[in-house]
């Protein structure tokens, strides 16, 4: 089985594919946008906006495409709608006509950003609501998805977190790592609950989709239900760091461009059953990483 990996010099896409690659009678590509190795896994740098997506699919010719590709900081989707739009809706809008034409399945990874937060606890059928231009963008790109007849499968999850050698950005983990281990304060909202995901976990369960060859919509998150404080005081604790420097604030304390929704946290019980999901949890997560970063 071949299956195409995008975005892969992000957490999420990096674990899928290092997850995918040790795999029996898997064969993975990954794009890229810098150059990046991975073992057991044929990796190329592509500037997706620009690529011709059919020919690549043609010329790969994978059965399953994960795409993981997209613009995910929350604020410069607000502030740059246009190159999110481009980004998280047109890009998926060709992905998906490539798709068809080649007849790839498509899992396309979402967000719980899609929800308003109003009420937490979020299945797979609640109906989404977004507050701000990334949630937006990624539930139009899951619209277009599902109307679109390819076949498919939608992964939902919440504050991924981990550790990988040239990330294209930060997760909460190698901030809160970075800021303390400086001495440095870092501000960490009170008033956002999340179902934190360990990036190994997810890479899991979507090898598990792929494999099976499994569609719909599911939900794919840690199954602790946790502040981003109360998150980063653990890791803090856990990499024996000062938890005193993080400053527990309001999120309207911290002045930023996109608006969050307060609490995203997702009901799993469908990962659980169908996937034979098992999230690990946070203290052995963060143990695992401790290890990381002192190696």
């Amino acid at each position: 089985m071949k299956i195409l990996v995008t975005g892969a010099n992000g957490l999420v896409g990096k674990n899928i594919a290092k997850t995918l690659s040790t795999t029996n009678q898997v064969e993975v590509f990954a794009t890229s946008l810098k150059k990046f190795q991975l073992e057991g896994v044929t990796t190329f740098t592509s500037n997706l906006l620009n690529a011709d997506i059919n020919h690549m699919v043609d010329d790969i010719k994978p059965e399953i495409v994960v795409h993981c590709a997209a613009l995910s900081s929350p604020d410069a989707c607000e502030v740059d709608r246009y190159a999110c739009h481009r980004m998280n809706v047109e890009l998926t809008k060709r992905i998906v006509s490539a798709c068809i034409d080649y007849n790839v399945h498509l899992v396309f990874l979402s967000t719980d950003f899609i929800f308003d937060g109003s009420k937490g606890n979020y299945t797979e059928m609640d109906a989404p609501n977004p507050v701000n231009y990334y949630g937006e963008s990624k539930l139009e790109a899951e619209k277009l998805i599902q109307a679109s007849g390819v076949v498919n499968t939608i992964v939902r999850t919440s504050l991924v977190y981990g550790v990988e050698s040239k990330l294209s950005r930060p997760n909460i983990i190698i901030r809160v790592f970075d800021n303390l281990s400086k001495n440095k304060q870092y501000k960490v909202p009170s008033d956002q609950i999340r179902t934190p995901t360990y990036a190994p976990d997810l890479a899991s369960a979507i090898t598990q989709i792929c494999l099976n060859r499994v569609t719909g919509i599911y939900n794919i998150s840690g199954d602790q239900i946790i502040s981003v404080a109360d998150f980063a005081i653990l890791a803090a604790k856990a990499f024996d760091l000062n938890h005193e420097l993080l400053l527990q604030v309001n999120s309207k304390d911290l002045a930023e461009a996109a608006p969050r929704p307060k609490n995203t946290s997702l009901v799993i019980g469908k990962a659980k059953n169908d996937l034979n999901f098992k999230p690990t949890p946070i203290e052995m997560a963060l143990e695992k990483i401790k290890t990381t970063l002192n190696s």
